[in-house]
């Protein structure tokens, strides 16, 4: 779980009249990681089957990509059996017997993306013409007109002084009306010949110029109605299409299952050389599924086979890396998985993200109200397209659920108060929850809370820093060792991890950003002052520093080279790992001021919500939609923020102390609940 499984190298020959047999049950079984031949014979197998290989490939793919138009993750049929009589002629009967639902999904989802495209490219039309719908007269006349012509767009608010310069230059007709509050409505006219000079100067200052193409009408008005017209039909067309897809889905599914067990087949048949009478195989095998390939190979050869065991090859080839998590960690690792694919001596970082990521997540997004949405989300919508990512997103909602209990925080200050959330805490004695930020001190008039609050947030924070960094040193100690690179363990990772112990471990015991400072400050400052913990840090760090910057040389100085050789590198380590840790604590500040923000924006939405309720029945009700629609925009945009601060805290601070991630994923030639039956020769 920790690191990854143990793969044994095999070479398998199986006489040819039973690889066939050997292939089909080998394609169900999920045991076997195929690797292809390290060189090429004339006549082999491998060339006969990989025009197979691509073609299945391509069609799997192409289905795929129906299941995505329609909104669903592609899947097998679980329980099919495929009788196979000659491969090539099997797959060729299932492509023509398929070809009706081929063409049915291909016409329609090409038609899907058609539809979307020219949905997305009127959206941005109508957002162009939307400021200038209310005009009703055809401006493409005006446009065009050799006596005067005329020109209407869209330009920064600061463009006014230029459009008034060019006024008193050429004589020309301006308006200028406001749109926003940094876009104005700009409209000119002039002659001709003055008109290109003008709209060239104003383009280059920010001017955009509206221009209606032809197929629409030359009025504004018009157009904007054709075009919201347009985008209504299509859209439901679009509708009425992704409705006659879902009808066929079944069938797709079948179809999807078939091109993926030939696909699998025909792996393993494109990487196979032959001779006269014998069939090779080369790949790998989890160590403790040989004896299961041993009596699969029995089974179907009835003793007629060799298999071969080459063992735990480093250097020579690219081992794959064979992760083995419990069924609840293995979405995490699709994290993981964004960094890379870990080695095969290296830790897989899975059980620990498993932890830390819902964590940071939450302590960044804290809104008992906001995580159940995620989680609902997840449940309702997602889980039935992603099924990982919707096991993680339940995950982080749930975390976010623990979070703002502990804030205080449930769709913002509002309903928690409404819920007495806050009255929960004080019950139990307490001023404010556990995790409540300065926010709720401001929204609940304890300002004597605020620099309480804020101390606590900050406190978190640097708890959460000197955690991760601590575990992650020490994880590049383990990952040294796993990977006998003892060399890299003396000089560089032991005293690293010595190192970012003795900056962030005031943090971690004491729990308190001001006590650990002062602690910090007088073992840097007045030597320890007489403070144990003070004393012990700047013993450690003196320890840590002097190790890493004569750690190279006492190394070459063992092989015989020359001390000064290495003080260069070791004056790299110490002075990057000063750096490392002047940036990497305070870049866990980011989770206060996440929470900060996320907090202070719902705190301003109720402030506007209070003061429109105060306007009788019409400003209650528009303060009510104001209020549901900033819950909405936080949640999707903090959201979204928490989730990618949270990803660069594991990637850049975290793994960057023990994790390089550059590992081959085992895949193993896999039919899940499919079965493949061979009828061909015995």
């Amino acid at each position: 779980m920790l690191v990854a499984r143990r793969l044994e190298e095999i070479l398998i020959a199986v006489p040819k009249s039973k690889y066939d047999g050997v292939v089909a049950r080998l394609t169900s079984e999920s045991i076997l990681h195929i690797e292809e031949p390290l060189r090429e014979l004339p006549g082999g197998l491998s060339s006969r089957f990989k025009v197979g290989l691509m073609q299945a490939s391509e069609r799997v793919a192409r289905i795929n990509s129906y299941f995505s138009a329609i909104g669903l993750e592609p899947s097998l049929e679980q329980g099919l059996e495929i009788e196979v009589k000659d491969w090539v002629s099997s797959f060729n009967d299932h492509v023509s017997f398929y070809s009706d639902v081929d063409r049915f999904f291909e016409v329609r989802v090409s038609r899907l993306s058609e539809l979307e495209a020219r949905v997305a490219e009127l959206q941005r039309l109508r957002e162009v013409i939307e400021p200038f719908k209310s005009v009703s007269e055809d401006i493409r006349v005006a446009y065009e007109s050799t006596r005067a012509q005329l020109a209407l767009g869209t330009a920064p608010r600061d463009i006014e002084p230029e459009v008034y310069n060019l006024v008193e230059r050429y004589g020309i007709i301006a308006s200028i009306e406001e749109l926003d509050d940094k876009t104005v409505i700009v409209g000119i006219a002039g002659k001709p010949g003055i008109m290109r000079s003008v709209v060239t100067t104003l383009v280059k200052k920010g001017f955009n110029l509206l221009v209606i193409p032809r197929e629409l009408p030359g009025s504004p008005a018009e157009a904007y109605k054709v075009i919201t017209s347009s985008i209504e039909k299509m859209i439901g067309e679009a509708k009425t299409i992704r409705g006659e897809l879902l009808k066929r889905v079944e069938g797709l599914r079948r179809y999807y299952t078939y091109m993926y067990a030939y696909r699998e087949a025909f792996r393993i048949m494109s990487s196979t050389l032959e001779s006269g009478t014998t069939a090779f195989i080369r790949g790998y095998v989890d160590r403790g599924d040989v004896e299961r390939l041993a009596r699969i190979l029995n089974e179907e050869t009835r003793g007629a086979f060799i298999m071969y065991k080459l063992g735990m090859r480093r250097g020579e080839v690219k081992v794959p890396t064979k992760v083995s998590l419990p069924g609840v960690l293995k979405p995490f690792h699709k994290i993981v998985q964004l960094y890379g694919e870990p080695d095969p001596e290296e830790i897989i970082p899975t059980v620990f993200l498993a932890i830390t990521f819902p964590l940071a997540f939450a302590l960044m997004f804290p809104d008992l109200g906001h995580g159940l949405v995620l989680l609902l989300f997840a449940q309702l919508y997602l889980k039935r397209r992603s099924p990982d990512w919707a096991f993680i997103l339940t995950v982080l909602g749930s975390a976010a659920m623990i979070t703002g209990l502990l804030a205080g925080e449930f769709f913002g200050p509002l309903p928690a108060e409404l819920l007495g959330i806050a009255a929960i805490w004080e019950k139990l004695g307490m001023h404010a929850p556990p995790l409540a930020l300065p926010t709720y001190a401001v929204e609940h008039g304890l300002t004597e809370l605020v620099g309480e609050l804020f101390l606590r947030a900050i406190s978190i924070s640097l708890w959460m820093a000197a955690f991760m960094l601590i575990l992650g040193t020490l994880l590049g100690v383990v990952d040294a060792y796993l990977k006998r690179e003892y060399e890299e363990l003396i000089a560089v990772k032991a005293p690293k991890f010595i190192f970012f112990t003795a900056v962030t471990l005031p943090f971690l015991v004491y729990f308190d950003a001001t006590k650990a400072g002062s602690t910090l400050s007088a073992a840097i400052l007045s030597l320890g002052g007489g403070n144990p913990m003070a004393t012990l840090i700047l013993a450690l760090g003196a320890i840590a520093i002097a190790w890493m910057f004569l750690g190279e040389p006492i190394i070459n100085a063992i092989h015989g080279h020359s001390p000064l050789s290495g003080l260069s590198r070791g004056f790299m380590e110490a002075y990057e790992s000063i750096l490392m840790a002047i940036g990497n604590i305070p870049s866990f500040l980011r989770i206060m001021a996440l929470a900060m923000a996320h907090s202070s924006i719902m705190l301003g939405f109720a402030f506007i919500f209070e003061m429109m309720a105060h306007s009788g029945f019409i400003g209650l009700t528009l303060g009510l939609i104001v209020y549901i629609i900033g819950n909405l925009m936080v949640i999707g945009l903090e959201g979204i923020l928490a989730f990618a601060h949270t990803l660069r805290l594991h990637f850049y601070e975290w793994f960057s102390k023990f994790y390089i991630g550059g590992g081959t994923p085992f895949t193993p030639i896999s039919l899940p609940e499919v079965r493949i039956i061979y009828t061909g020769r015995v």
